[in-house]
C-alpha cells in the first residue's frame, strides 16, 4: 500500500480508499452476501455497471471466451448451474486468501477519478507481486455494495469499486496455470502519421 500510494491522479486527488480485511471480517462479509443472495427477491443492483447492458462486439465475445476458459480450466460444465454458483460464491471468501482489500471511491467524484483508481489498482497489483505475493482483483463485490457498506460501517457515498484477494498464489491451481488470451498489438493500435 505504501508503494501504491504514489500512483498518479488528476490534481493529486488520490480518490481511492482502501479497507483491509482480516479473516474474521471476510467471513462476516461473505456470510452477509450469501444471506442476501439466498433471499428470493434479492436483486444485484450494484454500485456501477461493469459490463454493457447488451453485449457489444468484440468485447462480448471476449467476455464469453474468458468465462468459457475459466470454467473449462475448473472442469465445470456449461449446464452445471450449481457448480458455477459455488465457484461464484468463492469470490466472497476472497478465494481463501488470508487478507482481502476493498477499494471504494466517493460517489460524488467524476469519471476521471475512476481512471485514477484504476491506476492505483495497477500500482497496487504490481507492488503486491513485487513482494512475492499474488492478488486477484474482484469486481464482484461491486454488485453487493449495500452489504459491504453495512458490514464495514461505511457511508452511503462510498461506492465499492472492487475487492482484492491477497496471499500466496497457488501456482498449481488450474486457473493460475491457464494463459490469458490477449489481443495482438496490431489489433488494438493504430499509427497516425
Amino acid at each position: 500500500l505504501d508503494m501504491a500510494r504514489h500512483a498518479p491522479s488528476g490534481g493529486n486527488m488520490q480518490p481511492w480508499n482502501v479497507h483491509v480485511l482480516g479473516r474474521q471480517t471476510i467471513g462476516e462479509l461473505g456470510d452477509a452476501i450469501r444471506t442476501a443472495l439466498a433471499e428470493p427477491d434479492y436483486v444485484e443492483t450494484g454500485d456501477y455497471r461493469y459490463y454493457p447492458a447488451r453485449p457489444v462486439a468484440p468485447y462480448g465475445d471476449r467476455i464469453r471466451q474468458a468465462g468459457h476458459d475459466l470454467y473449462e480450466a475448473l472442469g465445470i460444465g456449461r449446464r452445471d448451474v450449481a457448480a458455477r454458483r459455488e465457484q461464484k460464491l468463492k469470490n466472497f471468501d476472497f478465494f481463501g486468501a488470508p487478507a482481502g482489500l476493498l477499494v471504494t471511491i466517493d460517489a460524488r467524484l467524476e469519471r476521471g477519478s475512476w481512471i485514477d483508481v484504476g491506476l492505483f489498482l495497477n500500482a497496487l497489483s504490481l507492488a503486491i507481486v513485487s513482494q512475492g505475493l499474488g492478488c486477484c482483483l474482484q469486481a464482484s463485490f461491486s454488485s453487493h455494495g449495500d452489504a459491504v457498506r453495512r458490514v464495514l460501517g461505511l457511508e452511503r457515498d462510498a461506492l465499492v469499486v472492487c475487492g482484492v484477494a491477497v496471499g500466496h498464489a497457488d501456482e498449481t491451481h488450474p486457473v493460475n496455470r491457464q494463459p490469458l488470451r490477449r489481443q495482438d498489438v496490431a489489433e488494438f493500435v493504430r499509427f497516425h502519421p
